[in-house]
């Protein structure tokens, strides 16, 4: 049994890349205000408060590149 070739729209690409630009650019941003934050707050050799923006950051990566494989199941 043959597989059918993996074809997604156009547009829905287009869109797709657009939302991840975004989204990206409001990640960055978001993790820039929480350092500044963590930092105001924090001891000055405290490296927890980074350890913990990465992971958060990583899961929601992770969570993205799921769905977007998802996106791909017929």
């Amino acid at each position: 049994m043959a597989t059918p070739p993996l074809f997604m729209d156009p547009e829905f690409t287009r869109i797709l890349l657009k939302v991840a630009i975004v989204g990206g650019a409001i990640g960055i941003i978001g993790a820039g205000l929480l350092v500044l934050a963590f930092r105001a707050f924090a001891r000055p050799r405290d490296i927890r408060p980074f350890v913990l923006i990465a992971a958060l950051l990583g899961f929601v990566l992770l969570c993205c590149v799921l769905l977007l494989g998802l996106s791909f199941i017929r």
